[in-house]
């Protein structure tokens, strides 16, 4: 691998472990691929055990340019591998708007060479996909590539854009969709956002949430405490909204404010009892709306393939809201070091 250009400043970019974490937290909402995920707040959820921490960032003439949380792992294959943060849905480098394309690759090379000479074995990560950006571009997957990584798993997301017109929004659902939003309306369902939910809000938000995937065979990512929790450090980062039908809550949604472009939806969930009202198109009609007033460019219903393998009844659904389709890739090297 050839050496990247440094440029007419012939100023290099290096990695530094030491960092203040206000200085960390100030960055990352600036930086191009920048997302809640890259938050150490956000990420402090987590009990300090869970997770042997390695976060790096990167300077330039003394000032950070760029920033990897990233963490140690111990594989099954016995493999020491230093991973972007699996207690995040998205993670990868996130570098300054200012940087050039020469500049990435510096950083790219890096984080490379620094891994070889902690000893580590691997690097894997995956980055947000483009929606996440403010100009969508594909410099960091080119980078990556040149350094030697390659694409070890590609899953499909689906967003909606929120570029419509609030009043012409049911008009843009499928046939089946728009008219089951209507039967919601007739039945009388009232959407309610929850800014500081309190105990018996988010039990109730819970125990629909677990009854919810256990109908589907799984179990929650996240612990009620660990909800709780994040409600707490990060409030203006969340938004629960739920419906409800005769003063009983129903259905819930659970979105993270990734940026200020792109909302993440992490927990929608329903109580079948209920499925004849029809509440999830309800509820995201007024999720798609609310995040439009807000400002927001995209709603992320998150993936629908599950190791490349399509999960077609979820792909469908959220076709029914015309929902876009993106790739997040997982990047990974296989370093000799020694």
């Amino acid at each position: 691998m050839t050496t990247p250009e440094l440029g007419d400043s012939h100023t290099p970019i290096i990695v530094d472990v030491e960092f203040n974490p206000k200085e960390w937290e100030s960055f990352w909402p600036g930086a191009v691929n920048g997302t809640l995920f890259n938050s150490l707040q956000f990420l402090s959820y987590h009990p300090p055990e869970r997770f042997q921490s390695q976060h790096i960032v990167f300077r330039r003439k003394g000032n950070i340019v760029g920033l990897f949380p990233a963490v140690l792992v111990t594989e099954k294959d016995e493999a020491l591998s230093w991973i972007s943060h699996p207690g995040a849905s998205y993670g990868g480098p996130v570098w300054s708007p200012k940087l050039h394309y020469h500049h990435l690759e510096q950083m790219a090379a890096a984080l490379v060479e620094y891994a070889r000479g902690k000893g580590f074995n691997r690097i894997r990560l995956t980055p947000p996909p483009v929606i996440y950006s403010e100009h969508p571009e594909q410099a960091l997957p080119f980078a990556l590539l040149r350094q030697g990584f390659s694409i070890v798993r590609t899953e499909l997301t689906q967003a909606v854009r929120l570029d419509f017109k609030p009043e012409s929004l049911a008009e843009g659902f499928v046939n089946k969709t728009r008219t089951a939003f209507r039967r919601a309306q007739r039945e009388g369902l009232t959407f309610r956002l929850i800014d500081q939910p309190t105990a018996e809000e988010l039990d109730r938000f819970w125990e629909i949430l677990v009854v919810n995937r256990a109908g589907l065979g799984v179990v929650p990512a996240h612990s009620r405490e660990e909800i709780e929790r994040l409600h707490n450090l990060i409030p203006e980062r969340l938004m629960l909204a739920i419906v409800e039908y005769k003063s009983q809550m129903i259905a819930v949604i659970w979105n993270f404010l990734c940026n200020k472009r792109t909302v993440l939806e992490f927990y929608m969930a329903h109580l079948a009892e209920y499925q004849h009202l029809r509440p999830v198109p309800f509820l995201t009609y007024h999720s798609l709306l609310w995040a439009h007033k807000q400002g927001y460019r995209y709603l992320d219903f998150g993936i629908s393939s599950i190791w490349g393998e399509p999960t077609w009844g979820l792909l469908k659904f959220k076709e029914n809201f015309y929902a876009q389709h993106y790739l997040r890739q997982t990047y990974q090297i296989e370093l000799k070091t020694g």
